[in-house]
């Protein structure tokens, strides 16, 4: 490996920065760059990109101009350094002009490219690691070492740099960068906004969907009755999904109208999801049943990280001993099967029907990303077990626009084309039941209600026969 670049600039930045004093850690300020690299090394091996982290804040915080950068290591290192750089406002004092400059970097960095966003995380990543660890010690007061001393505004610019980055989720870096804006600043707080920008797109069980009038972005409003726990859940997960080879909608941020809380995505356009589609088109229903087969395959055969995603199961446990309607030991054995289920590190949906897919005609994407973790495939069958068979006409005509007969028919196609030409629905069934019941038991503690026929479900499929 040819190192000779990052090494010259390692030696050049510690020269720069030589006698300087990282503020309030009372260690040399060359440990920050240094750490910057080791980041920006999980995310690279490009030489130029290490080299442009070791040499971030030699033009902004030393002697160094970008003349020196580009004659000592080329345009393309000076290039990220300056996209790395704030711009100070001659006669303005750090801290009359920090906001207006935060802002113009985040401004800089959304439309940056995919190296400098590279060092750039490494970066913002170093300083959110040393605020992490001097505010599990002090609290509030660390604050007071900036030429800002209010919180709110340090908030507002880690979650503009989070979003701002947002194309490097997936990564570790970014992961644990959003994990300490977490541990720092509490949960993301949505922003208002204006309801008569949009206009209403889609309505679902659990949420509202909405097109705004510019036509690029979207978003989905949470109904009151879900955990505020879903909307924050389902923008990290689309951060996460970005680069792992499953077509989703890029997510921006959480929003809110004052009441219900949600997810602003980009616009896919023109769309309709499959469900849509065969609504519009009865003669095709039998193409998206089989279309929808093949994305189920191929997402139930993508490996999940375990590290960034948590297991399916999970959510079924919590939910079991919040039922009021079932008896310790009915519990118990609802608990006894989900440990009978064989564990597997397959990527999972969570909400997965002909609802939460569309497709533009060239691409389909995967939408409604709450509930995104790993484990056995079944535990999505069952969801798509438990929309197909409603016993809800109504409520199937108003979340998939087809009738309770047309969902059966999606489900009798389905199944061969998922699970081979020698499975039938009749020996299927039997199989996912189970897994529709824990989704109905699920639900009835969101809503404090089951869906019809939940009972006589769970008894059939899991109490008589644990």
């Amino acid at each position: 490996m040819d190192t000779s670049i990052l090494d010259k600039a390692i030696v050049f930045a510690v020269k720069a920065h030589q006698g300087v004093e990282r503020r309030g850690k009372d260690f040399p300020y060359i440990v920050h760059p240094m750490e910057a690299v080791a980041i920006a090394a999980t995310m690279t091996g490009d030489q130029e990109l290490l080299a442009a982290a070791a040499l971030h804040d030699t033009v902004e915080d030393t002697a160094v101009t970008l003349d020196d950068i580009r004659r000592e290591f080329g345009d393309r290192v000076a290039k990220l350094v300056e996209e790395e750089s704030d711009v100070f406002m001659e006669g303005v004092s750090e801290e009359a002009s920090w906001h207006a400059r935060k802002q113009a970097a985040m401004d800089r960095l959304s439309q940056a490219s995919h190296d400098a966003k590279i060092v750039a995380l490494a970066d913002k990543l170093s300083n959110a690691r040393a605020i992490y660890r001097d505010f599990k010690v002090k609290g509030d007061e660390i604050w007071n070492i900036f030429h800002v001393k209010d919180v709110a505004e340090h908030e507002w610019h880690y979650r503009g740099l989070q979003h701002a980055l947002h194309e490097l989720a997936g990564t570790f870096a970014f992961t644990e960068f959003g994990q300490l804006i977490r541990e720092i600043f509490g949960d993301p707080k949505p922003e208002r906004i204006n309801m008569e920008d949009y206009v209403e797109s889609g309505d679902g069980y659990t949420a509202i969907s909405y097109n705004h009038k510019n036509g690029k972005t979207m978003m989905k409003l949470y109904a009151p009755f879900v955990p505020i726990s879903e909307p924050h859940r389902e923008l990290e997960v689309a951060w996460n999904l970005a680069d792992k080879g499953i077509n989703i909608p890029h997510a921006h941020r959480l929003v809110t109208d004052g009441t219900r809380i949600g997810v602003e995505f980009e616009r896919i356009s023109p769309k309709k999801s499959f469900a849509r589609a065969i609504s519009e088109d009865a003669s095709t229903l039998r193409h998206y049943a089989e279309e929808f087969a093949h994305e189920c395959k191929k997402l139930h055969a993508t490996p999940c990280d375990t590290h960034l995603f948590k297991p399916t199961e999970n959510r079924f446990r919590a939910a079991i001993p919040k039922l009021t309607d079932y008896t310790e030991e009915e519990k118990q054995k609802i608990l006894a099967f989900i440990d009978s289920v064989p564990q597997t590190t397959t990527c999972i949906h969570g909400d997965m029907h002909i609802g939460n897919i569309i497709t533009n005609g060239v691409k389909n994407y995967w939408i409604d990303l709450s509930a995104f973790s790993y484990g056995n495939p079944l535990y999505d069958i069952g969801m798509f077990y438990f929309a197909t068979h409603s016993k809800e006409p109504d409520l199937t005509l108003k979340l998939y626009h087809i009738t309770n007969e047309q969902m059966l028919e999606v489900w009798n196609y389905f199944v061969p084309e998922y699970f081979g030409k020698g499975e039938t629905p009749e020996t299927v069934d039997e199989k996912v039941m189970p897994f529709a019941g824990l989704l109905m038991l699920m639900y009835s503690t969101w809503t404090g209600h089951a869906p019809p026929g939940t009972r006589e479900l769970v008894e059939h499929s899991i109490l008589n026969k644990v």
